[in-house]
C-alpha cells in the first residue's frame, strides 16, 4: 500500500488474476474486493504512479485510489516502488509458487 495507509482502509486489492485467485480466502475474510490488472509488480507501480499524478496511475481500476487499494506483489516490487507491506503470507496454499519456463528452437542457455 502507499506508505502510512491504515490496513482498515483497504477496500480493493489489485494484481494479476492468478495472484488474486491464490489469495482468494484472505481477500474474502477481510472484505477486500479483487480487481485484476496485468501483473503483480505493475500493480504496485500503478499505485505509486497514481500517487505521483503520472499518466500510468490513471490505469487503476474503477473505484481504486492509493487511499483504498493494496497491491498483491512481491517484497521486491514493494521495495522498488516504495510501498508499505501490510501483511505477508496471504496465499491460500503456502506451498504454492509460480514457475517460469523458457522454450526456444535453438536452445535458451545463452539467454540466461
Amino acid at each position: 500500500t502507499k506508505p502510512g495507509l491504515d490496513k482498515s482502509k483497504i477496500k480493493y486489492a489489485i494484481s494479476h488474476p492468478q495472484a488474486l485467485a491464490q489469495c482468494d480466502n484472505y481477500l474474502r475474510l477481510n472484505g477486500i474486493t479483487p480487481k485484476p490488472t496485468y501483473d503483480t509488480a505493475g500493480s504496485a507501480k500503478m499505485i505509486l504512479a497514481s500517487m505521483n499524478g503520472e499518466e500510468f496511475g490513471k490505469m487503476l481500476p474503477e473505484g481504486c485510489t492509493p487511499d483504498n487499494t493494496a497491491a498483491i506483489a512481491s517484497d521486491l516490487a514493494g521495495e522498488t516502488f516504495g510501498m508499505d507491506c501490510k501483511e505477508q503470507g496471504i496465499e491460500d496454499d503456502d506451498s504454492n509458487f509460480t514457475r517460469f519456463l523458457l522454450l526456444g528452437r535453438g536452445g535458451v542457455v545463452q539467454h540466461l
